[in-house]
């Protein structure tokens, strides 16, 4: 809310003999724990922290930390957050702001541009200011004296603030320590028509946005090039010297049409819980579809559909069923198990894919909200017995596993962010009408799909490509 309001202030920052923002002094601790504080003086009446590690603002944006303080203790301003876990060579980037009252007017300072290298980690009780003692207190007593409250979000073991911003990707350049591109060919459980490249046809950032988009492959690989045979060789992101990274065509069985891109935090971010927030943009074109998923880590309960997915956003590229968008979560292959815990809102005039929206999902312990712009158009709750006591009415096999979970299992552990677009597979159920070229149960459906591109080609357009502004994962 502070960001709004800092808008409309014009900052200034007074020479000597009137009001400057004190210098902040920044303390990092083992094995973890982060303090920022300035001295108290007269007239000030707020002190505010907004920063990013190893990652520069954006001017005055909020940041991964960033809070008001309105009261002093001790003798000093003080942000601290007891979670955040540092390591020497971190920079931390910064500005500060105060509310400063000269005793007619309050007025707001801001200190831009700073940052800080982390050269040490600080003993708790070598620090030049008081420290909450994590171990003599509980979480409660840590988070209240702190500013902190307790979330049921986690970071791996590592709790964290309620409402904390843990993940912020604007897409000024796309981060190898956050983002792994896939470069392998797709397979279960969705099948889809494609190989996922690196290449820049399918993936580019550019002007603070990502850009996936579709292409066919022999545009890219040459004429021929689903007769082939392909290996993908060591930069496979699959498994080595399976169908992930080896294809070749025989018969019926023909290498991918599409060529496209998709790109994950496997490895890098994950968390379990959470408010996940998309600004984007949904491709259009014929059995085209966004990739806007959050994936299990582990696969603790199996491999495919049986650890579940969360879909942020799901939406059909094809004119007739652009007006449908989806949201929820995946239980299981089969359409029962794919339906199950999706929702749907329908855009009466236009299509979701003609323009920018926030599509958000909240993800809790015991409940999936999915929205769009602000407008919730779903909850999923688990059965009173869990999900598991569905799995005879989903056709689900081989879920036991959740049994050792929680009710909401397979929905209960850590899971990671995935990107991408994926043209054509088992998303789409078939259809009696004829308007879709393959069946989910043909092992020729890939080359009927093929057959038919001058069917569905003439629909793809410069419409026809992903378009992510900003993804951000706030705590619960």
């Amino acid at each position: 809310m502070r960001l709004l309001v800092l808008c409309f202030i014009t900052f200034f920052k007074y020479s000597a003999g009137q009001f400057e923002v004190p210098d902040a002094l920044v303390e990092v601790f083992r094995p973890r724990g982060l303090r920022v504080s300035i001295p108290d003086q007269e007239g000030i009446k707020l002190f505010a922290f907004h920063a990013k590690v190893n990652e520069e603002m954006n001017g005055r944006e909020g940041g991964t930390f960033s809070r008001d303080i309105t009261k002093a203790k001790n003798g000093r301003w003080t942000f601290y957050d007891p979670y955040a876990k540092l390591k020497v060579g971190d920079i931390i980037y910064y500005w500060t702001y105060v509310d400063y009252f000269d005793g007619k007017n309050k007025l707001g300072y801001a200190n831009d541009d700073l940052q800080f290298v982390v050269k040490e980690l600080l003993e708790k009780d070598t620090s030049s200011t008081k420290a909450p003692t994590v171990t003599t207190q509980t979480t409660e007593e840590v988070t209240e004296s702190s500013g902190c409250k307790s979330s049921p979000t986690k970071l791996g073991n590592d709790a964290t603030c309620s409402q904390k911003v843990i993940f912020h990707e604007d897409f000024n350049s796309l981060d190898n320590n956050l983002w792994s591109p896939e470069n392998k060919f797709a397979g279960s459980p969705d099948y889809e028509f494609v190989v996922y490249t690196t290449r820049r046809e399918n993936l580019e950032v550019n002007d603070g946005h990502l850009k996936i988009r579709p292409v066919l492959s022999e545009d890219l690989f040459g004429k021929g090039y689903v007769d082939r045979r392909v290996d993908l060789g060591t930069n496979c992101t699959g498994v080595l010297g399976s169908l992930d990274c080896v294809q070749e065509a025989n018969a019926f069985l023909i290498l991918p049409p599409v060529a496209s891109a998709q790109i994950s935090t496997k490895n890098k971010f994950s968390f379990k819980f959470g408010k996940i927030e998309i600004r984007a943009k949904l491709p259009k074109g014929d059995w085209i579809y966004p990739e806007l998923y959050l994936n299990p880590l582990n696969e603790p309960y199996g491999p495919d559909y049986a650890s579940g997915q969360i879909r942020i956003a799901f939406l059909p590229g094809n004119e007739q069923l652009n007006r449908n968008l989806r949201g929820g979560c995946i239980l299981g292959s089969s359409q029962a198990g794919r339906n199950y815990g999706m929702k749907t809102i329908k855009k009466n005039t236009g299509t979701w894919g003609d323009d920018f929206h926030v599509f958000t999902v909240v993800w809790k312990p015991d409940q999936i909200t999915v929205s769009v712009d602000d407008t919730v158009y779903g909850n999923i709750y688990a059965p009173p017995k869990g999900f598991v006591s569905e799995s005879h009415n989903l056709e689900l096999g081989n879920v036991e596993r959740w049994h050792s979970g929680t009710p909401f299992a397979p929905f209960d552990k850590e899971m990671y962010l995935t990107v991408g677009v994926g043209v054509g597979g088992h998303v789409f159920p078939d259809r009696s009408d004829g308007t879709k070229p393959w069946q989910n149960s043909d092992g020729k459906g890939q080359k009927k799909f093929y057959k038919a591109t001058s069917q569905w080609r003439p629909s793809w357009t410069d419409a026809s490509l992903l378009d992510v502004d900003y993804i951000k994962v706030s705590a619960l």
